[in-house]
């Protein structure tokens, strides 16, 4: 079964993988993971590692755990691949789950028939809202490389359990 998911992956975090991991136990390695375009990404956010550096950490991520190489596109666009490919699944956050319903919008309308949306909740942290590259990037977050366990830190306040 065709499966697609798609997103910035910066920095790559505990609710990415959980949304790769559920494409997967879909697909299989029949999956098709789209990765904005620097452009794309920095309109939305400021500061982004490149798409070559967000690829090779999704690709790693998923050859360590799963052991393929999984298909990586580049998105230029907030339909990404959807319009063009018949997917069977389409793996989205709670975050995305407006944009799957306007790709299934969009494909009606072009005449082709609907993808399955499979909606992936939130992990949530110690603090109880939800993982967030945001959230990271602003140092609200942290993971510990042992546990990949995060823990809340008020902003401006390193180090400082909430």
């Amino acid at each position: 079964m065709k499966v697609a998911l798609g997103g910035t992956f910066e920095p790559l975090h505990e609710g990415h993988k959980k949304l790769i991991d559920v494409a997967i136990k879909l697909g299989g390695k029949d999956i098709t993971i789209g990765i904005t375009s620097d452009r794309m990404a920095r309109a939305r956010i400021r500061s982004v590692l490149p798409f070559s550096i967000r690829a090779e950490n999704v690709r790693r991520y998923v050859i360590r755990k799963y052991g393929f190489e999984p298909e990586i596109v580049k998105i230029t666009n907030p339909y990404g691949k959807t319009l063009e490919v018949d997917f069977e699944y389409l793996v989205v956050s709670p975050e995305t789950y407006e944009m799957a319903l306007k790709i299934n919008q969009k494909r009606e309308e072009l005449g082709k028939r609907k993808i399955t949306i499979v909606k992936v909740d939130w992990i949530m942290a110690e603090d109880g809202k939800p993982i967030s590259s945001t959230r990271i990037k602003r140092g609200r977050l942290t993971d510990t490389a042992e546990s990949f366990r995060f823990r809340c830190f008020p902003a401006g306040r390193a180090r400082q359990a909430c």
